[in-house]
């Protein structure tokens, strides 16, 4: 959605045809974006409902304040990538793309304002989940505790299909410039020619897992930033990936080990690693939104 920069007049001197319900930071939320809100998740029959309009304008404002982060955290999101969210959207509205941006338009919003809504969304959301994912990763120890517990009590425990899991090493240069490239690039090209993965991890990594050779130990599905997360899971055992590009830099990765667990309880282990990932995931993000609103500027001019 688009919002202009956030040098206006005090509340009481703006006169504005497309009126300013808040300002978060450096940016604008317009009576307009608030309506097409309402009306996009709610149904323009809740649009003068002053709960519902109230609602939306805090997922607003929290939208807004995940993208200007991002922004601040070079988190980018491609023309590409943006047509592949509406298309999937659409799909799965049973609808192809024109069909999508009609419905869309009938309820005030232009191509142009779609895709700047989507992009604003999927950098929303690789903000949370560039946060979250360090956040939100299950130890065994967890796992086996919290089993434990369970069984001491009489609890039902939850049952999950085991996803497959990714053992890994990365090489991370905390940069975004183009040297930072060019070395990530020569160090994924030495790795490929022999080069021992963890020693170059040890010399050049700027992660914390640099000390133990860039070794990750074993990841789930989502306990990574989708770029990194594609990257790896396109890897066979022992290959090493060009250089990825995520908002914390540049990574090489090498693929240890993958497969699904194969034992008894691994339903049961997986389930018990999904619940306590969700809780911790919902944890990190309403502290990182907390963090957020208590370092920001929020100014709301609705009652």
């Amino acid at each position: 959605m688009q919002r202009a920069p956030a040098q206006i007049a005090p509340a009481d001197t703006v006169q504005s045809v497309d009126n300013i319900v808040a300002v978060v930071d450096n940016e604008v939320i317009t009576r307009r974006e608030l309506d097409q809100a309402v009306a996009q998740f709610h149904g323009n029959g809740s649009a003068n409902d002053p709960a519902v309009q109230r609602q939306a304008l805090m997922q607003l404002i929290n939208q807004s304040l995940l993208v200007q982060a991002g922004r601040r955290n070079n988190v980018q999101v491609p023309d590409a990538e943006v047509e592949a969210e509406i298309a999937r959207i659409a799909a799965s509205r049973r609808q192809n793309v024109a069909q999508y941006e009609a419905a869309q338009a009938r309820l005030g919003i232009s191509k142009t304002d779609l895709r700047r809504q989507v992009r604003d969304s999927m950098i929303s959301q690789r903000m949370l989940q560039g946060y979250t994912a360090a956040e939100a990763k299950v130890s065994e120890d967890e796992i086996n505790a919290a089993i434990a517990r369970a069984r001491a009590q009489g609890i039902a425990l939850p049952q999950a299909e085991p996803k497959t899991r990714y053992h890994a090493q990365h090489i991370l240069i905390a940069s975004q410039g183009e040297r930072a490239q060019r070395l990530a690039q020569r160090l994924s090209q030495d790795a490929q020619r022999g080069a021992d993965f963890a020693a170059l991890a040890r010399q050049y990594s700027q992660d914390g897992s640099a000390a133990n050779g860039g070794d990750l130990g074993w990841l789930s599905e989502g306990e990574t930033v989708p770029e990194f997360e594609r990257a790896m899971r396109s890897l066979k055992p022992g290959q090493v990936s060009q250089p990825v590009h995520t908002q914390f830099g540049w990574h090489v990765i090498r693929l240890v080990e993958a497969g699904k667990p194969n034992t008894p309880d691994a339903r049961i282990r997986a389930g018990v690693h999904d619940a306590i990932a969700e809780q911790k995931t919902q944890a990190a993000m309403q502290g990182l939104l907390q963090q957020l609103h208590q370092n920001s500027f929020i100014s709301i001019r609705i009652q």
